[in-house]
């Protein structure tokens, strides 16, 4: 063997010696350092122990010993193209026993950098952004690598991850509270602040913390929580209660202040200068770009249908003037919210499609129509609401002479709605100066538009007709008075409309004034209808069909009597000093004209009647036809309103006279007792009040031979 080839062999027997030391010496330190790691890891993520070896150390000395093998692999495949066949198979168990080694080290290494991720200490500088990209790299880790499901620590490294998302869930959502701070007054208190909005932190902050927010799909709950209260906390006060705006900027630290404002100027102009206020500070303070989100546009998507509909009903609304000649000035104001609209838009806020600014301001006379309208209506509700009791005298009883009747260009008599002394609520009169308004308007406005007036005038009528007796009908059903009252609102209500001018009578004449009349008239039917019906509940609780045969009763039956009449004295006195007198005596006489006819019914159902109970009717009637007139102004003129006067007077007349008597009032069908009642009435009484003898068979029979002639 020459020099060379010796010098070789022998390299190559150190070499291999050297290679199986290094090998045997690696092998046991990545067995150490196994344990190592997987006491570590038991440590923090299964034990929870408060200190822990570091993760970082144990990762370098996996890199170092993963460079060692990866040293000796070189070294190998070196050996081996130098070495003779018979030394192939111990390079090659080195070689295996490395491959082996550098295995689990990649193993350890992922494990260790995951663990290295997820340590929290190592992420509290960082910014919301890296911290999310660190947990996102361990996740990647530990699901992509199918090794490491089958480590005892691999559910404890997920479960860490888990709670480390969620805690950095909660985190972002409170940096982002942080950096958009709202603080509210009581609005009773002393302090003149109301709202406050404090947005903190440089606009790189801002941008991780929306990067972060949107990462967790949190982004859209924060944004429209904060467009809400943009909206309610800013947009509205300033248009409702006029609040000054306030904006106050440091580094990195700007204010919003909504304050109570000494000024009442609440002119179109000056509340637009306060709204864009607010979206300069807005725009100033937030990104304008965030990972590819436009921040307006995207708050706009969420406050602008909020705004638009608060900006329209209520600024907007409340500028348009309430008189038509102010109309112009309003129209050049009109710029302004054209230019804001313009703003808005290039700002982001509004979409390029948005116009419901544009297309609301484009008819400015249907916005001031609609708007008296609303006016007017909300008035007439508030009158019509208002108690009723609250009474004033009117008198128009010299407006015409005796013999003049004044016709209006329709050719209806004005007398027909005169309206003589009484009293009505001052509510109608209130009612009666906003339709004098609203027909005055209409001499200010074009021809062409007087019609909506027209229609203004029409509704509010027709609302009074409507609506007044529901608002007030538990009051009517309880208090007569406030029938006579409202009876006289309405009647007095329907002579005004008839005065007026001759263009609005033409509208309401023909179809409202009969409506208001009728209402007027049922409204005290119904009330009269209901004292008839108390009147009915005595009569019938009360003996006045057993007095026909048991004559003790008497006492019984005239308290009964009494009772009817005082509760018709009760209405009158209610009456008397409301109604007009020739209304009065309509009413009250139907409502007597009610008892007359319950009495009479009673009587002509009674079989029998003794002696001694026809007395006794005879004198409780008498009592009640001697006191009724009293109810009158013209007690001898009862008869014209009470139909069944006359016939309770032939009754009582029949009860207290003999057959004889009877005969002679009866006059052969020509007399009182004829124009009165009918035969079949005077039989049924004639049998009641006699017995079957031959003289009252011969009046019955002369009583139905001279009817029939």
């Amino acid at each position: 063997m020459s020099f060379l080839a010796a010098v070789l062999a022998s390299a190559g027997e150190v070499e291999m010696t050297d290679l199986d030391k290094n090998v045997s010496e690696l092998k046991h330190k990545i067995t150490n350092l196994e344990y190592d790691i997987k006491e570590a890891m038991e440590q923090r993520y299964m034990k929870f122990a408060v200190v822990s070896r570091d993760a970082a150390s144990l990762l370098d000395t996996a890199q170092s010993y993963s460079n060692q093998i990866n040293n000796l692999i070189s070294r190998i495949d070196n050996q081996t193209k130098r070495e003779v066949l018979d030394a192939m198979s111990d390079l090659k168990m080195f070689k295996s026993t490395l491959e082996e080694n550098k295995n689990g080290l990649i193993v350890i290494e992922q494990v260790l950098e995951a663990s290295m991720n997820l340590t929290s200490d190592s992420q509290t500088k960082l910014s919301l952004a890296d911290r999310i990209k660190n947990l996102q790299t361990a996740q990647d880790i530990l699901l992509n690598n199918e090794h490491l499901t089958k480590l005892d620590v691999y559910k404890p490294l997920m479960r860490e991850h888990q709670r480390l998302t969620d805690v950095l869930h909660s985190n972002c959502i409170s940096a982002w509270r942080k950096k958009i701070e709202w603080s509210e007054n009581d609005k009773d208190s002393q302090d003149s602040w109301r709202v406050i909005l404090k947005i903190s932190g440089s606009q790189e902050d801002i941008c991780d913390t929306v990067f972060a927010l949107q990462h967790f799909d949190s982004l859209n709950i924060e944004v429209k929580q904060f467009a809400d209260k943009l909206i309610n906390l800013i947009v509205k006060p300033i248009i409702i209660q006029n609040l000054q705006v306030d904006v106050v900027k440091f580094v990195n630290i700007s204010t919003m202040t909504l304050k109570v404002s000494n000024n009442e100027d609440e002119f179109l102009s000056a509340i637009i200068k306060k709204l864009k206020n607010v979206f300069e500070f807005l725009s100033s303070t937030l990104p304008a770009d965030i990972n590819e989100i436009q921040i307006m546009s995207y708050l706009g998507s969420y406050a602008s249908q909020q705004f638009c509909k608060h900006f329209k009903d209520i600024v907007i609304f409340n500028a348009v003037p309430v008189k038509y000649h102010n109309l112009d000035n309003f129209r050049e104001d009109l710029n302004e919210v054209l230019e804001f609209n313009k703003y808005l838009s290039e700002l982001g806020f509004f979409e390029e499609s948005n116009d419901e600014l544009i297309k609301y301001i484009e008819n400015i006379d249907n916005l001031f129509f609609t708007k008296i309208s609303q006016l007017y209506y909300d008035r007439a509700r508030t009158i019509i609401k208002k108690d009723l009791h609250d009474l004033v005298e009117v008198n128009n009883e010299n407006r015409w002479t005796p013999d003049e009747d004044v016709i209006d260009d329709n050719g209806f008599c004005q007398k027909i709605f005169a309206y003589p002394q009484s009293k009505v609520s001052k509510s109608l009169l209130e009612f009666l100066d906003l339709i004098d308004t609203v027909a005055s308007e209409m001499s200010s406005i074009p021809e062409n538009s007087t019609w909506r007036y027209h229609d203004i005038l029409n509704n509010i009528t027709i609302m009074y007709c409507d609506v007044i007796p529901l608002q007030h009908c538990k009051v009517l059903e309880f208090h007569p008075q406030q029938s006579a009252v409202l009876y006289n609102n309405i009647m007095y209500f329907t002579r005004k409309l008839a005065e007026l001018s001759p263009t609005y009578k033409n509208l309401l004449i023909v179809h409202l004034l009969e409506k208001l009349k009728n209402l007027a008239s049922e409204i005290l039917h119904s009330q009269c209808k209901q004292q008839i019906t108390q009147i009915e509940k005595i009569v019938n609780q009360s003996d006045i069909i057993l007095m026909a045969v048991n004559s003790n009763l008497g006492y019984s039956v005239e308290k009964s009597m009494s009772q009817c009449y005082e509760l018709l004295s009760i209405l009158s006195g209610l009456w008397k000093d409301i109604l007009p007198s020739t209304v009065y005596c309509k009413f009250i006489g139907y409502s007597c004209n009610g008892l007359f006819e319950c009495l009479v019914n009673k009587l002509f159902t009674l079989e029998d009647i003794s002696a001694t109970s026809a007395e006794q009717y005879s004198s409780i009637f008498n009592k009640i036809i001697k006191d009724i007139p009293t109810l009158f102004p013209e007690p001898k003129e009862v008869h014209r309103y009470v139909p069944k006067w006359w016939q309770l007077n032939e009754l009582v007349y029949i009860l207290s006279s003999s057959m004889k008597d009877i005969e002679n009032r009866w006059a052969d069908g020509k007399g009182p007792l004829a124009n009165e009642l009918k035969v079949d009435q005077i039989k049924c009484l004639l049998k009641a009040l006699f017995q079957n003898t031959d003289r009252r068979a011969a009046l019955l029979k002369h009583i139905m031979a001279t009817a029939q002639s």
